[in-house]
């Protein structure tokens, strides 16, 4: 039987098979505001929930901290907040013309987790140094 250690496994962290079921799972989301007849508040809610996921993904390293789980709910507060509160509009668009936006929003998503984590971080260099 092969070994596979950390070290050795791929850094890719977003491989095909959990990006596919990321969007079969964010499908119902788009579903429930198109019953409701508002597609372009679904089409806003799907972003953002795959925003928050995938930025999630990608520092999961640190799932054991509380900080982190805090952070999401706070961002997770705030992406609510902006699908339910602005308007979105019902037109189509090409998946294209929302990548930018999208991008936007994970930079800012990963660059809020990157500030907590710096700050909590010192908070843990200064607590072991006492």
């Amino acid at each position: 039987m092969k070994e596979v250690n950390e070290a050795s496994q791929s850094p890719d962290v977003f491989t095909r098979k959990w990006l596919l079921l990321l969007m079969l799972c964010l499908i119902p989301l788009f579903c429930v505001f198109a019953f409701f007849g508002d597609p372009g508040r679904g089409r806003a809610a799907v972003i953002c929930a795959g925003v928050l996921v995938t930025a999630a993904k990608a520092s999961w390293t640190f799932r054991q901290r509380l900080w982190f789980w805090m952070t999401l709910v706070i961002l997770t507060a705030l992406h609510i907040l902006l699908v339910l509160l602005v308007p979105w509009s019902s037109a189509s668009y090409p998946g294209i013309t929302l990548l930018p936006i999208a991008v936007v929003d994970y930079a800012i998503v990963w660059g809020c987790i990157k500030l907590v984590e710096k700050v909590m971080g010192r908070g843990d260099t200064a607590s072991s140094q006492a």
